[in-house]
């Protein structure tokens, strides 16, 4: 079996008021020992459970990875070379934030086989940047970019956030302007969206956060689609767009409903058709793995209409969207004879597009993505 691999490290300098994902403030070093040596302890149990698969992908992120030094880094990417059988050739991706970075640190990084870097720019306007609580400004992002250049990455990926508080399309598109203007080879360009238990959910639920409303949204997302295109950057996902064959590899594995560990507080496990999850507390995390046992929270067997629920969902994220021929080698049933109603309703609603070979989402299908998702679900 070939598997991705991804390790999760859940720490930043702060935290941004937007963000849900399982990461926490920093507030003493000591709390990055002890988690890197949990972290050896996991790798170490699954290495002997899974010694005969081989690692295709591997992906650092958090939280912000590149809070580590550069030692540690080299030396989690050594202890996963020694434990697990990695291909010669894997991509391998780490999330790295303009704040942190160094050229003694971006030089070990690259010197651990990390080939492609994930930077984390969000905007190239300062005022934004303020407002989404980053601990960088656009001369950072340039200085990193470049840096990380000179240091030999021939791999680079910016993520750009769309859809500000205050945010016009003309801010946007200056700041594509600008991310364009750099030559990466992967953009990265996800709409904000307000989930509870954030700062900016507070201030929702209160009214004092003013955002552009769908027309704008549609507006901003609709320009960077045909921007990014007159770029040379194929869209091959919904938020992604690469230079040829630049697309990221361990991604497209989640895409294609692929098996994948992860490693670390929170981190999620596709392997053999159970999916489960990783207590998402570090200290929790760290408790667990500290008795000797697998940090396991809790999981669960997909059942057979889930896993083609999930396949078609993710599948339709993609610029391919569902083969036909694919569905029914992975399922043993056809696509059309199980979701016939739902797909003709999608196309007549303009959301779907139905060929010979394969369904994939219209260009009005893309922005109303999430309500074409629901419809497979319901």
């Amino acid at each position: 079996m070939k598997l991705g691999l991804y390790l999760h490290f859940p720490f930043c300098l702060s935290k941004c008021p937007y963000c849900d994902f399982n990461s926490y403030q920093l507030k003493e070093d000591n709390q990055i020992t002890s988690y890197i040596s949990a972290l050896y302890q996991e790798i170490s149990a699954y290495s002997q459970k899974l010694k005969k698969n081989n690692i295709t992908t591997i992906y650092l992120g958090g939280g912000t990875p590149t809070i580590l030094s550069g030692i540690q880094i080299y030396s989690i990417l050594k202890f996963c070379r020694d434990k697990f059988n990695i291909d010669k050739n894997a991509e391998i991706t780490i999330e790295a934030n303009p704040g942190t970075l160094d050229s003694e640190k971006l030089k070990l990084i690259i010197e651990s086989g990390i080939d492609r870097l994930s930077l984390g720019a969000q905007s190239f306007n300062n005022v934004f940047l303020k407002i989404l609580g980053r601990i960088h400004n656009t001369k950072s992002i340039i200085d990193s970019y470049f840096l990380a250049r000179e240091i030999g990455f021939s791999n680079i990926n910016i993520d750009i956030m769309f859809a500000l508080p205050g945010q016009t399309s003309e801010d946007l598109q200056a700041t594509l302007k600008k991310a364009i203007s750099l030559k990466p080879d992967h953009l990265s360009l996800y709409n904000l969206t307000v989930k509870p238990g954030t700062e900016y959910y507070k201030k929702y639920k209160k009214g004092k956060l003013k955002l552009p409303n769908e027309d704008e949204e549609f507006e901003m997302y609709n320009w960077a689609m045909h921007f990014l295109k007159e770029n040379n950057f194929e869209h091959y996902e919904i938020a992604n767009f690469a230079r040829p064959n630049k697309k990221s590899m361990h991604n497209l594995l989640y895409w294609q409903n692929k098996p994948y560990l992860g490693i670390g507080a929170g981190a999620f496990s596709f392997i053999r058709g159970y999916r489960y999850m990783n207590y998402e507390n570090p200290v929790s995390y760290i408790k667990e793995i500290m008795k000797g046992k697998l940090p396991i929270d809790n999981g669960e067997k997909i059942s057979l209409r889930k896993r083609m629920i999930e396949t078609i969902i993710l599948g339709l994220r993609t610029k391919d969207g569902v083969g036909y021929k694919q569905f029914k080698t992975r399922f043993g049933v056809s696509l059309s004879d199980i979701f016939s109603e739902t797909i003709d309703k999608l196309v007549n609603l303009g959301l779907l597009q139905k060929g010979n070979y394969r369904i994939k989402l219209t260009k009005k299908g893309i922005f109303l993505a999430n309500t074409v998702f629901r419809e497979f679900v319901d």
